[in-house]
C-alpha cells in the first residue's frame, strides 16, 4: 500500500454524540485499534458531546483520557456538533476524520483509507476526500457511503455498492470521511446555517467539492459496520401525536426553513423552489397515514417521573407486545416531585405539563401527552386517578363517544377517603365515575382493590400493581457501601454520635414534619438525647426552619437522589419518622432495612401505609402527638433488640416488594384493555 507506511501524518477525527454511552465507546475502541495498524500515524481525537446526561463524557475520560471533550447544550445536533469539532481541529493535521458513534470500524480501515487517497493523489495528481463505505451486520448491504445523482432530480442519488476499485461519487453520507488538509482548507468545514439540524450538512460538503473540482470518491470495499436506521421519520412516527408530527417537517430531523432553503438554492438549479417545496408537501400528507406498529402501543401519561419510578420504566421497557410509551414533564418545585434528570430508560417524549394556580395546590390541570395519545393512534394510553386533570377526563370522554382510545387508570382508588363537604363527597364521586369508565384499572395495593371490586369493577379488570421502589437496587447500593460510609454520613450533616432519626421527602405541611421537631423537644425534655435529620425541600421549609432553631440536635438537608448516599442515610437511622401522610416512603425504608415511626391519625395515608405493621417493622401511635411520638423514639433509642426486630422485619417487607409485579401488572392490564390473550408478564 503506498505512502501509508513511509510518511508521518497527524489525523484529527471528529465524533458527535448524545447519549449513546456504549456504543460511543465502542466506536473509540474500533478507532483505537485501526489506529494501531498504521505506522508512524498520530491521531487526535475530539468528541462532542451535544447535551448528553447518560455519563459518556466521564466515561471516555476514564477509557481514552486522550480525547477531547467538548460539550455542548443540545442544540447542535448532529451538523452543527459536527462544525464545532471541525472549528477545534488542529490547524496542522494532514487529514480530518469525520467519524459517527454508531460506526465500529474495521481494524484496517484507516490503513485502506489511507491506502486510497495516496494511490488516487498518485495518479491524479490532487488529493481526493475518501468516503467509507459501511455495510449492516446481517446482511453486508451498505447502509451508508457515497451516491451518484439520479435521473433528472438534482438531489435524488442512488448508493453505490461495494466494489473493488475507488468510485467517484456526488453525494455522501457523512458516517466515515477522510479529508485531506488542502480539501479541508478550501471548503472551511461544516456551513454554520445547519447548525441545529441531524442531515443536510454533509451531502452539502461533498456537492461542494464536486462544485470546486475536488475529488471525491469511495474506497474499495467497506471501512466499517454500521447499521441502518430503523426508526420512522418523525412526521410518520406513530409514537408523536399529529402536532408534534407536522413540527417535526420542519424540525432538526426533517427541513428545517433556513437550512433547507439554502440547501436547495445551493444545489437545486434552476427548479430549486420545486425541489424546496415538494418534500414539505409530501411530508404534510404523510403526517396524516403515520407508521403503524407491529406490535400493539401504551401511551402511560405520567406526568412527572421521578428518579424513584425509574426502576419501573426499565421493567416496562423490556415489553414489546405490548410496547410502553412514555409521556412527562417538569413538576413545580415544592409542590410535586422533581422529575428525573437522567435519561428514561424506555421510549419517551417530554412535553409541557400544564398547571393550576398555586393557590390550588399547584396540581397539574393537563398532562404532556394527552394529545398525543388521542392522535397518535395507540392502542391504550394509562393515566392516574387525577380527577383534577382535565386532561384525563378528556380521554376519558373520547373512550366513551369515540371507543378510543382504550383507557388504563392507576391510582390509590380511595373511594371511602374522607373529606369535608362538598369537596370530599364530589371527589369521591368523580373517582368512581372515571374508574368505572376504564377498561382497566391497576390499583397499588390490595385494599385498593377491593374497594374497585365494591364500587361495582369486575374483578378481571382489576390488577394490582403495588407502588414499589427498585429494591434490588436499593440493596445493590447497599452492599456496595464502604466500611466508613456511616461515619462519612454523620459527619456530612454535622449529626451527634448517637440514635439518628430521619425525616425523608417533601416538606409540606400535609407530613407534619412539626410534630417531629416537637417530638425531638419532648425528647430532651425527658433526658433522651437522638439527631433528627430532615433530608428534602418544600414549601414548609423555611417555617420548620424557624421552628427548630434552638434545637442543635435537627438538622437540614437539600433533597437527596443519588441512590448510594440514600443508602447510607437509611442504614444511618435509627428509624425513618413521617407523623403526617405516609407515601412511597413507606416503600424506600422497606427497601432499606428501615423502620418507621409513623401516627395512624397523619391521614389521609397513601396506599403504602398499609406495607406498615405496629411492632413488626414499624412504631405506630394513634394521633400525630409530639409526646407519643417521642416515647416511641424514647424505646428505639434503649431498646437494641427492638431497633434489630423492627429492622429485620423491614428487610423482610422489602422482599414482598419491587418491580417485577407492578411490570407483569401493566402488562396484563393492557392486553386486557386491549382485547389480547392475557399472558403473564412482559412480552420479550
Amino acid at each position: 500500500m503506498s505512502g501509508v507506511a513511509t510518511e508521518r501524518r497527524l489525523i484529527s477525527t471528529v465524533i458527535a454524540c448524545h447519549n449513546r454511552r456504549d456504543t460511543t465507546l465502542r466506536c473509540l475502541e474500533g478507532l483505537r485499534t485501526a489506529v494501531r495498524l498504521v505506522p508512524d500515524l498520530r491521531l487526535e481525537t475530539i468528541l462532542v458531546d451535544d447535551g448528553g446526561s447518560d455519563g459518556t463524557a466521564p466515561a471516555v475520560t476514564a477509557w481514552f483520557p486522550d480525547t477531547r471533550i467538548i460539550q455542548a447544550d443540545g442544540a447542535l445536533w448532529w451538523a452543527g456538533a459536527m462544525e464545532l469539532g471541525l472549528r477545534a481541529c488542529d490547524p496542522t493535521a494532514d487529514f480530518q476524520l469525520w467519524l459517527n458513534d454508531d460506526v465500529l470500524l474495521r481494524d484496517d480501515a484507516l490503513l485502506r483509507l489511507l491506502d486510497a487517497h495516496d494511490r488516487w493523489r498518485d495518479r491524479h495528481g490532487q488529493s481526493p476526500i475518501i468516503v467509507g463505505a459501511v455495510v449492516a451486520a446481517d446482511d453486508g448491504a451498505v447502509t451508508f457511503g457515497g451516491g451518484r445523482r439520479l435521473g433528472s432530480h438534482p438531489l435524488r442519488s442512488a448508493r453505490l455498492a461495494l466494489d473493488v476499485q475507488p468510485q467517484r461519487c456526488e453525494l455522501i453520507n457523512g458516517n466515515v470521511i477522510l479529508v485531506p488538509a488542502p480539501a479541508a482548507a478550501r471548503l472551511g468545514g461544516v456551513d454554520p446555517v445547519f447548525i441545529g439540524t441531524q442531515g443536510m450538512a454533509d451531502t452539502d460538503y461533498g456537492l461542494r467539492a464536486v462544485a470546486l473540482g475536488i475529488d471525491v470518491i469511495v474506497a474499495p470495499g467497506s471501512a466499517g459496520v454500521c447499521e441502518r436506521d430503523r426508526r420512522p421519520p418523525p412526521w410518520r412516527d406513530p409514537d408523536l401525536g399529529v402536532v408534534d408530527r407536522l413540527r417535526a417537517i420542519t424540525g432538526p430531523r426533517g427541513c428545517p426553513w433556513r437550512s433547507w432553503l439554502v440547501f436547495t438554492r445551493r444545489h437545486g438549479g434552476p427548479w430549486w423552489p420545486v425541489w424546496w417545496a415538494a418534500p414539505l408537501i409530501k411530508r404534510a400528507f404523510a403526517v396524516l397515514a403515520p407508521d403503524r406498529s407491529p406490535a400493539p402501543r401504551v401511551a402511560l401519561v405520567e406526568g412527572v417521573v421521578p428518579d424513584y419510578r425509574l426502576g419501573l420504566m426499565r421493567e416496562l421497557a423490556k415489553s414489546t407486545h405490548p410496547r410502553f410509551i412514555v409521556y412527562h414533564g417538569d413538576g413545580q418545585a415544592g409542590l410535586m416531585a422533581a422529575g428525573s434528570a437522567a435519561p428514561l430508560p424506555i421510549a419517551a417524549r417530554r412535553g409541557r405539563n400544564l398547571f393550576w394556580p398555586r393557590l390550588c395546590g399547584g396540581r397539574v390541570v393537563w398532562s404532556a401527552g394527552v394529545l398525543e395519545a388521542l392522535t397518535g393512534g395507540f392502542d391504550a394510553v394509562c393515566v392516574g386517578l387525577h380527577t383534577h386533570d382535565l386532561g384525563i377526563w378528556v380521554l376519558w370522554l373520547a373512550r366513551r363517544v369515540l371507543g378510543r382510545p382504550r383507557l388504563m387508570i392507576s391510582g390509590h382508588f380511595a373511594f371511602s377517603q374522607p373529606g369535608a363537604w362538598p369537596f370530599g363527597p364530589l371527589r369521591r364521586f368523580l373517582r368512581r365515575c372515571l374508574a368505572r369508565g376504564a377498561d382497566a384499572v391497576l390499583p397499588y395495593t390490595e385494599e385498593g382493590a377491593e374497594q374497585c371490586r365494591a364500587a361495582g369493577i369486575a374483578a378481571d379488570r382489576v390488577f394490582v400493581s403495588g407502588n414499589s421502589v427498585d429494591v434490588a437496587a436499593a440493596r445493590a447500593a447497599i452492599a456496595a457501601l464502604p466500611a466508613d460510609a456511616l461515619d462519612v454520613t454523620r459527619r456530612r450533616h454535622g449529626l451527634a454520635d448517637g440514635s439518628v432519626f430521619l425525616f425523608l421527602g417533601r416538606l409540606y405541611p400535609g407530613k407534619r414534619v412539626d410534630a417531629a421537631i416537637e417530638a425531638m423537644r419532648e425528647l430532651a425534655r425527658r433526658g433522651g438525647r437522638a439527631s433528627l435529620l430532615i433530608v428534602g425541600s418544600g414549601v414548609d421549609e423555611a417555617r420548620l426552619k424557624a421552628l427548630a432553631a434552638d434545637l442543635p440536635d435537627v438538622r437540614f438537608a437539600a433533597a437527596e437522589f443519588d441512590p448510594h448516599a440514600l443508602a447510607a442515610l437509611f442504614a444511618l437511622a435509627t428509624a425513618v419518622i413521617v407523623p403526617g401522610a405516609v407515601g412511597l416512603v413507606a416503600a424506600h425504608a422497606a427497601a432499606h432495612g428501615a423502620p418507621l415511626i409513623a401516627c395512624h391519625g397523619g391521614a389521609p395515608h397513601g396506599p403504602e401505609f398499609a406495607y406498615l405493621r405496629h411492632e413488626e417493622n414499624s412504631l405506630l401511635t394513634e394521633a400525630v402527638d409530639p409526646v407519643e411520638i417521642a416515647l416511641a423514639m424514647e424505646r428505639l433509642c434503649r431498646d437494641s433488640a427492638l431497633r434489630a426486630r423492627l429492622r429485620q422485619g423491614a428487610w423482610r417487607t422489602g422482599d414482598d416488594l419491587g418491580l417485577e409485579q407492578a411490570a407483569n401488572a401493566y402488562a396484563m392490564a393492557a392486553r386486557r384493555a386491549i382485547g389480547l390473550p392475557s399472558g403473564r408478564g412482559p412480552s420479550l
